[in-house]
């Protein structure tokens, strides 16, 4: 019986290290995917529209200054002559506009991220589906973004090139 359980056993290990080896070898490439982003013509015009984003915020954000800066220089010129009262009053509001200009800080900080991620959305989609024809058309198994490659063998092939030119950029 012991006899039996070992020959099935040996035949499992068999087929199985049969399959295991008999599989095409595995093809592995690599690609500066910021070179890739960085070179699609997509990414300016997205690039730009984030700029104009910022740059409202931005606006908005010196319109708050301006109007805290005016309440404390009338704060440090008038206060003398205020009642405690009215001087509270006043150190409240510009205690309310500094907490104001952090929240929209906060807020704008957030925004330009999600605004980032959005108008870049569409453009990774792009790169990766482009990166995905490349490697089914070469046979190649594996994708490493380079950034993240500790050491790449001088053999290794470097997609960038066969991908742009899926992607119809010249540079």
């Amino acid at each position: 019986m012991k006899t039996l359980f070992k020959f099935f056993l040996v035949v499992a290990f068999l087929a199985f290290a049969n399959n295991t080896f008999a599989q095409k070898p595995l093809k592995l490439a690599y690609i500066d995917m910021q070179e890739l982003i960085t070179s699609m013509p997509e990414r300016d015009s997205a690039m730009a529209k984030l700029q104009k984003v910022q740059k409202q915020l931005q606006d908005e954000m010196e319109l708050l200054n301006v109007e805290r800066n005016k309440k404390y220089e009338d704060y440090l010129a008038n206060n003398k002559n205020w009642t405690d009262l009215v001087r509270q009053s006043r150190e409240q509001e510009i205690q309310a506009m500094n907490q104001k200009i952090e929240a929209f800080r906060e807020s704008a900080m957030d925004n330009m991220q999600q605004e980032e991620a959005k108008l870049m959305q569409p453009i990774l989609e792009k790169a990766n589906k482009a990166i995905e024809t490349v490697a089914k058309e070469q046979g190649i198994t594996y994708v490493l973004n380079i950034q993240a490659v500790h050491y790449k063998s001088p053999d290794a092939q470097d997609i960038l090139s066969s991908v742009k030119q899926q992607l119809g950029i010249k540079k």
